[in-house]
């Protein structure tokens, strides 16, 4: 660089003998190459957007998100409860694991900002009500169906893009926590080298030099000790501004079916009109190495400009924060809508769920894991609860997933994974998937039975809306006569309640302890001398058939284990006690 730095003043000084002319047409040559070089950036900018835009719809994203990403892309759900709250109805951490709802909500996420993908996955964790969840449903069909005004709103979300490490809430959060300070130092500053130009060309020059010397000594060190607190927020500011200007450009698209929204962000570009206005002047540091930004470094350090500005915007947003909030809302909302229309794409079929507000009663027809490739689809309608039998593997606990699943979809983005589904808004709680506590020092069962009390503790709670529970292997955590006794009494407690239960169990005696209130359905396997095969169709009534034993000598087990086994097991059907021998 130092070379051609070198040949370039050598040649522009004439020392090779290059006359004016030459010179001339050399600088326009490398204007010209330089316009070019920034156009084809941009052609090959928007090829890739066009690329990637038209491969990721309608098929699962491809994005890698890690563990610490959706963290961050989960603190905009968690600020919406700790702050605005969600009326008890959100789906809770043990469920959402339960359903394995991270790996659901990365399949669907195709946005391409952070205010989308941050919008979404508070969409899928805080049910909505039926307006809200028709409105969805409106948008998401107008996305599907107009690809050229879907592809015109995604091409502002890419320019709105992502922030690194911290979410949009965060940066929202940290701008309300700082208040801003007083300008007068910044004024000072300017004053006193106004002071000093003058004296030095009317007064006295030389004293003037000397406080010229001593004035913007003083407003260079206020200026970078000042700053210092406050550089971090400069990022906050800038995507605020940037997420005003993505609502001006989607107004500018005049698109009809966004008319509601596009008169709000008319009155959003109003409200924020002061803070974007000379925005520009926040950015800091010579990071091309252009020679206008050096001038403007040396401006911001005599005059304090960016502190002065920053300050100003900072007295304007605070008395805005609800509203910078709800811009984030309005504009993630419509990505959001974006990924749902994609993600309907992706299933090879799904319905609008018809959803009523009384009952507890629930109809669901030829329905599948969205997650599942090939699937086996089941259907059942109850209105009492539900205990589901069968061994290992069968589909017991995918079943219940799989109810559940669409429970929450049909409630927060309009969508079942089923020909038909029927059922009121429920309150879904989840106790399945769980593990050892190792942070707590809580054993399976400890975290079992908290788990469980959560359900009962919602059930009891006073609220119109009836809970929808999935429990899998109640109490497996303990020993076979404490676990049939107690959770008997458990699912037994819930049966006046205002509530349905979806239960998975391997103790056949609970399906004859709960007849009276629970409906009895069982998934089956069929086990050969060298094979075992699965169907995952639900049947009506309790198992009836025991393999676990029969699965050993599947998988390769000692004859002689296999026989003692079956003899024992026979031996305590016939006389309710263990052979000792």
């Amino acid at each position: 660089m130092e070379r051609i730095k070198n040949y370039l003043i050598n040649f522009m000084s004439g020392r090779y003998g290059i006359d004016q002319m030459s010179q001339t047409l050399f600088i326009a040559a490398l204007i010209v190459a330089v316009i070019y070089l920034w156009m084809d950036n941009n052609r090959r900018r928007r090829e890739r957007i066009e690329k990637k835009l038209e491969s990721s719809w309608g098929k699962p994203s491809t994005r890698k998100i890690t563990d610490d990403e959706m963290k961050v892309i989960s603190h905009y759900y968690a600020d919406s409860i700790e702050n605005f709250g969600a009326d008890g109805g959100y789906i809770d951490d043990i469920t959402w694991n339960d359903l394995d709802m991270d790996r659901i909500y990365k399949k669907m996420n195709i946005a391409n900002s952070s205010v989308g993908q941050e919008s979404l996955y508070k969409m899928l964790r805080i049910p909505s009500d039926i307006k809200k969840l028709k409105e969805t449903d409106r948008l998401a069909s107008f996305f599907a169906s107009d690809k050229e005004k879907r592809k015109s709103v995604q091409r502002i979300f890419c320019w709105l893009g992502f922030s690194k490490g911290v979410s949009v809430s965060d940066y929202i959060s940290l701008l309300s926590d700082l208040k801003p300070s007083g300008n007068l130092i910044h004024y000072l500053s300017v004053i006193l080298i106004a002071a000093a130009i003058i004296c030095c060309i009317f007064v006295n020059p030389v004293a003037g030099i000397g406080l010229v010397i001593v004035a913007v000594s003083f407003a260079v060190i206020s200026y970078y000790k000042l700053k210092a607190g406050v550089e971090p927020y400069f990022i906050c500011i800038t995507q605020i501004v940037r997420m005003v200007q993505a609502a001006h450009d989607i107004e500018k698209l005049d698109i009809e079916e966004l008319s509601e929204y596009n008169r709000y962000f008319k009155d959003a570009e109003k409200d924020f009109s002061s803070v974007v206005k000379n925005s520009g002047i926040l950015t800091s540091g010579n990071v091309t190495g252009s020679l206008s930004e050096m001038v403007l470094d040396y401006i911001r350090m005599l005059t304090h400009i960016d502190l002065i500005k920053f300050n100003h915007m900072l007295k304007k947003l605070d008395s805005h924060e609800d509203k910078v909030y709800e811009l984030m809302e309005t504009l993630g909302y419509i990505e959001a809508c974006i990924c749902i229309a994609s993600f309907r794409k992706q299933l090879e079929y799904w319905s609008r769920p018809a959803l009523s507000s009384h009952g507890t009663n629930m109809s669901v027809t030829e329905v599948f894991h969205p997650l599942i490739k090939e699937p086996v689809v089941n259907s059942i309608t109850t209105s009492k609860h539900v205990l589901v039998t069968g061994s290992n593997a069968s589909g017991k606990s995918t079943f219940l997933k799989t109810i559940a699943i669409n429970a929450l979809l049909s409630q927060t983005i309009y969508t079942s994974t089923s020909k038909e589904y029927n059922a009121p808004f429920y309150r879904i709680y989840s106790s399945m998937a769980l593990r050892d506590d190792l942070n707590a020092q809580n054993s399976y069962y400890i975290v079992e039975i908290k788990s469980l009390k959560r359900i009962l503790d919602a059930v009891d709670k006073d609220d119109k809306r009836p809970v929808l529970c999935f429990v899998d292997e109640v109490l497996r955590g303990t020993n076979t006569v404490e676990r049939i006794a107690a959770s008997s009494e458990i699912l037994k407690s819930l049966r006046y309640k205002n509530v349905l239960v979806f239960a998975a169990t391997h103790d056949i005696e609970l399906t004859y302890l709960l007849e009276k209130y629970y409906d009895n359905y069982h998934f089956q396997e069929e086990v050969t001398d060298d094979d075992v095969k699965f169907n995952y169709r639900l049947f009506t009534g309790p198992a009836v058939t025991r393999n676990a034993i029969k699965l050993l000598g599947v998988i390769g087990y000692n004859k002689n284990i296999i026989d003692a086994a079956e003899s024992q097991a026979g031996y305590f059907i016939r006389s309710g006690s263990w052979k000792v021998d």
